[in-house]
């Protein structure tokens, strides 16, 4: 064969580097092996060598390329760029992976096929999951069928999911885990229905009679625990959940709900503050509810009611010492005594007028005030500084008294006016 002078293979080389176009895929045989890249013998490519660096290779966490591969074995990647002065073609495998990866995500969403993905990245609206070099979100809403707190556990598990969006132009791919447990739950079910079924027929009464008196055992039980309810009961019992709205007790096979409100007769803003899950609690009957078979429960001491108390030994008219525990536009809200406050408008601040409350009082203060309004049943009280600082009026009820005692001036010359008529 005659051999070709430089120009035509120059020529040739130029021919051949027609045929390598960016973005294309390749297929190379390895040929060399370092901590740098890999070298591969290009078999469309003919006086090109194709380099793949190690950052483009794809490699698990801790792998080196010499772990992997060994020489000979194909190599298929996407070329990134070409370089005429050094007759080589740069390759990305991970750039082929993720397409290849990418593909099998849209197949799968197309079809509605299952993928497990691993949990890489948690955050407080869902976790972040990744399917080989694909990355992948699943919202709190669908990670579980049941309530979910933490993220965070999620994270390191495979996760079983439906692909819901797939978007490449907009970068967004959301899947859904729970579909698939719920769909797992629904084949259970009904597998364990049709199971439990075909099982009846030969053991149906034995478990209907079985079943129907636990039932009934437990049914009478609790039965017999809420009908032995009275308002006012003290009972021990143990917290089953926290809601923000309070808390559920146990008290022995039945659940009642203590109110935020009723947990202290002090302001309550956080559940958390005055109960834990799991706390064993002396709680009172509050309230039965004997149509719906509920019942409210009270952690505060019902029997110590600080406003009941404060009615029995204030009125309206007490001149009395509080404290300045809230300053707000229009008054200052003071403490009476522990769980009793009372309402200081600023119009009864002072005599003169008042601009500005922090003018006449601040929070700390302690100050005297006289108790104009007092309502146990609706739990307000509205007291008075200026009431209780004013003189009091003279007492003149000893002059009328004399008064009254003369009589009139027809009865005092009574006796003057016979002497007249006598004479």
């Amino acid at each position: 064969m005659e051999e070709l002078n430089m120009q035509e293979l120059l020529d040739l080389q130029a021919k051949e580097m027609e045929k390598i176009k960016e973005g294309s895929t390749i297929t190379g045989k390895v040929i060399a092996i370092d901590t740098e890249e890999i070298k591969l013998e290009l078999e469309d490519c003919a006086g090109f060598e194709g380099i793949i660096p190690v950052s483009e290779l794809n490699l698990e966490k801790g792998k080196y390329a010499s772990d992997v591969y060994k020489i000979g074995d194909e190599i298929t990647g996407v070329i990134i760029s070409k370089r005429i002065k050094d007759t080589t073609v740069q390759i990305s495998k991970l750039k082929a992976d993720k397409e290849a990866d990418y593909a099998e995500l849209k197949r799968a969403f197309e079809n509605n096929e299952i993928l497990s993905l691993v949990g890489v990245k948690a955050i407080d609206r869902g976790v972040f999951a990744a399917y080989k070099t694909q990355e992948l979100f699943i919202p709190i809403s669908q990670l579980d069928t049941k309530f979910i707190q933490d993220t965070k556990e999620y994270v390191g598990k495979t996760l079983e999911v439906y692909i819901k969006e797939l978007d490449k132009k907009r970068n967004r791919a959301v899947a859904s885990r729970r579909e698939v447990l719920q769909e797992r739950l629904d084949k259970e079910r009904a597998e364990r229905n049709a199971r439990i079924k075909a099982e009846r027929e030969e053991r149906y009464a034995r478990i209907k009679a079985e079943r129907e008196a636990e039932k009934a055992r437990i049914k009478a039980e609790k039965e017999a625990m809420f009908d032995s309810l009275e308002v006012g009961q003290k009972k021990e019992g143990k917290v089953t959940k926290i809601m923000q709205y309070g808390a559920f007790v146990d008290i022995g096979g039945i659940e009642g709900l203590v109110h935020k409100n009723n947990l202290s007769w002090e302001r309550v803003e956080n559940v958390e503050d005055f109960v834990k899950e799991g706390q064993e609690v002396e709680v009172y009957v509050l309230n039965i509810d004997e149509e719906n078979r509920k019942f409210a429960l009270a952690l505060k001491d019902i029997n110590n009611d600080p406003w009941k108390i404060a009615s029995e030994e204030l009125a309206v008219g007490d001149i009395i010492t509080v404290k300045v525990l809230r300053i707000i536009d229009k008054g200052a809200f003071v403490k009476v005594r522990d769980a009793v406050e009372a309402y200081l408008p600023i119009s009864e601040l002072s005599e003169d007028r008042v601009l500005k409350v922090q003018n006449v009082v601040n929070e700390g203060d302690e100050v005297k005030v006289k108790i104009i309004e007092f309502s146990y049943k609706n739990r307000r009280m509205k007291v008075s500084k200026v009431e209780a600082e004013r003189e009091p009026e003279e007492d003149i009820s000893e002059y009328l008294e004399v008064e009254d005692s003369l009589g009139s001036l027809g009865e005092l010359f009574k006796d003057k006016f016979k002497n007249i008529d006598a004479e």
